[in-house]
């Protein structure tokens, strides 16, 4: 049974949470991140070049594994697929998007390790970890 004590606590940390959602909402990555995606989202043309190039990469990924594919085409495609991915960074709204995408995960990460080791919680797994506990050793 949850004593009042125990309630008050618990709302007076989900405010402690929401005010952190806002400071991180409101900091230079966040709103860089925001600008970045904005620009890349109204850039039809870069848009267009990033969901060619997933299309083509799903594709890839389909017929790699499929095992019907063969050497000399494996390597036209990969081929292929690493100069649409060139064109994509040799575009600057791309590139602004993937770095402040970058350092945004960056300061979240940073946070969520902090918060973590307030907890005494580790950070022995690798980042990107989807938290299976693995510890990062799959």
């Amino acid at each position: 049974m949850m004593t009042n004590i125990d309630k008050n606590y618990k709302l007076e940390c989900i405010e402690k949470a929401d005010e952190l959602g806002n400071l991180m909402k409101e900091s230079e990555a966040s709103i860089r991140l925001a600008d970045a995606k904005a620009a890349f989202e109204n850039d039809a043309d870069a848009k267009r070049a990033y969901d060619e190039y997933n299309e083509f990469q799903e594709h890839f990924k389909i017929a790699a594994a499929s095992g019907f594919m063969t050497q000399s085409g494996y390597e036209e495609t990969l081929g292929k697929l690493v100069e649409m991915e060139i064109d994509l960074k040799n575009r600057l709204v791309v590139r602004e998007y993937l770095q402040a995408d970058s350092d945004y995960s960056k300061f979240a990460n940073a946070i969520i390790s902090k918060l973590k080791k307030s907890f005494g919680i580790s950070d022995g797994g690798s980042s990107g970890c989807g938290g299976c506990g693995c510890g990062g050793k799959k």
